[in-house]
C-alpha cells in the first residue's frame, strides 16, 4: 500500500520558497562576481604583460649594449684591428674571427673591409667577397656609427640580435672595416627573460614571405604557434602603435598574450616577442573559494528541502 503523500502546508512552502529565492539569488550574485572576477584578472594580467613588453625591450637591449661595449674595446686594440683586416690570407682573417667568437661567446662573427666586402664569416666559413654595404647596419657602421639591429638568417631561418662597429684606428679616421658580432634569439634567451619577468615568452622571425615561425620559446612550440600574430595584427605591430593582444590555448590552459616588434638596423619588422600569462593561474583562487561556495550552497539547498519535508509531515499529523 503507498505511502500517503506528503502536502506542504503553508509554513512549509513559505521557507520552501523564501529558500529557492535566497538560492536564485546567490546563484546570480556568483554569476555576476564570476564575470567581474574574469575582467579583473584579464586587467591584472594586462598590466603585467605591458611591464613585461617593457621588461623584455630593456634585457635585449641590456645585452646587446653589452656585446657592443666589448666589441667598441676590441675594435680599439691595434694588434687585433690590424689582424683582421690587414691579413694576407683569408684562411688567417677566418682563424682571427673564429677565435673572437669563442672568446667572447657569440654566435657568429664576421668582417668586411673598408668597402663592405665580406672577408671572412664564421657561420659561413665558405662564404667572401659578398657585398654586404647596402645593409643599413653595415652601411652605418662603415660612416663610422656603431649600431644594432636584428638579422635574419635566409637559410636558417634563425634570428639573431647583432651589432656591427668600425673598424677603425680612432673617431675621427675612415673606418678599414666593419666587425658585426651576433647573439641568437633562441630558447636559451626565452628561459632567461622568463626567469627575470615569470611570463612565459615566444620569441618568432619572419620568414621571407612575412609568415612568422617559432624561433625560442618556454611553451611548446607545436601549440603556441598557430597563436602567432597574423597578418593584420603583424601589420599593427610594425606600426607599433598599438597593442597587439593575442590568446592561445596551451596545455589546456587559456593564455594572455602581448607582443612586440624586434626591428632591424633600418627599422625593418624581422620578427617579434610575445609575453604569455594563464588566466587560468590568475583565476584559480577565485575558481576554489566558488567551488567552495556552490558545495556549501547545494548543502544549504538540501538540508533546506529536508527541512521542509519534515514540516511537511508534522503539519500533516
Amino acid at each position: 500500500m503507498l505511502g500517503k503523500p506528503v502536502r506542504l502546508g503553508l509554513a512549509a512552502k513559505i521557507f520552501l520558497g523564501s529558500t529557492l529565492l535566497v538560492v536564485t539569488v546567490l546563484g546570480a550574485s556568483l554569476g555576476i562576481t564570476a564575470l567581474s572576477a574574469t575582467r579583473m584578472a584579464d586587467a591584472s594580467i594586462e598590466r603585467a604583460l605591458t611591464g613585461t613588453r617593457q621588461a623584455i625591450a630593456s634585457l635585449l637591449a641590456t645585452r646587446t649594449r653589452t656585446l657592443a661595449g666589448m666589441s667598441a674595446v676590441s675594435a680599439g686594440v691595434p694588434q687585433f684591428r690590424e689582424g683582421l683586416i690587414a691579413g694576407r690570407e683569408r684562411g688567417d682573417i677566418l682563424h682571427r674571427a673564429q677565435e673572437y667568437r669563442d672568446l667572447v661567446g657569440t654566435a657568429w662573427v664576421l668582417v668586411t673591409n673598408e668597402a663592405g666586402i665580406l672577408l671572412a664569416r664564421t657561420d659561413y666559413p665558405d662564404q667572401f667577397d659578398r657585398d654586404l654595404s647596402s645593409g643599413a647596419l653595415i652601411a652605418g657602421a662603415l660612416s663610422g656609427a656603431q649600431g644594432s639591429g636584428a638579422w635574419l638568417d635566409d637559410v636558417t631561418g634563425r634570428l639573431y640580435e647583432a651589432v656591427a662597429t668600425p673598424l677603425a684606428p680612432s673617431r675621427e679616421a675612415a673606418p678599414q672595416g666593419v666587425l658585426v658580432t651576433a647573439y641568437a634569439l633562441d630558447d636559451s634567451v626565452a628561459q632567461a627573460i622568463k626567469q627575470a619577468t615569470t611570463s612565459d615568452i615566444v620569441l618568432f622571425a619572419l620568414d621571407t614571405l612575412g609568415r612568422p615561425h617559432v624561433v625560442g620559446s618556454t611553451l611548446s612550440r607545436e601549440e603556441v604557434a598557430p597563436s602567432l600574430p597574423d597578418s593584420a595584427q603583424l601589420a599593427a605591430l610594425a606600426q607599433d602603435t598599438a597593442m597587439v593582444r593575442l590568446d592561445a590555448q596551451v596545455g589546456g590552459e587559456h593564455l594572455l598574450g602581448l607582443a612586440g616588434p624586434i626591428r632591424s638596423a633600418g627599422g625593418d619588422v624581422y620578427g617579434g616577442f610575445v609575453a604569455f600569462r594563464s588566466r587560468d593561474a590568475e583565476l584559480a583562487a577565485f575558481r576554489a573559494l566558488r567551488g567552495t561556495m556552490a558545495a556549501a550552497l547545494l548543502l544549504g539547498v538540501a538540508l533546506a528541502v529536508g527541512l521542509a519535508l519534515v514540516l511537511a509531515r508534522n503539519s500533516s499529523d
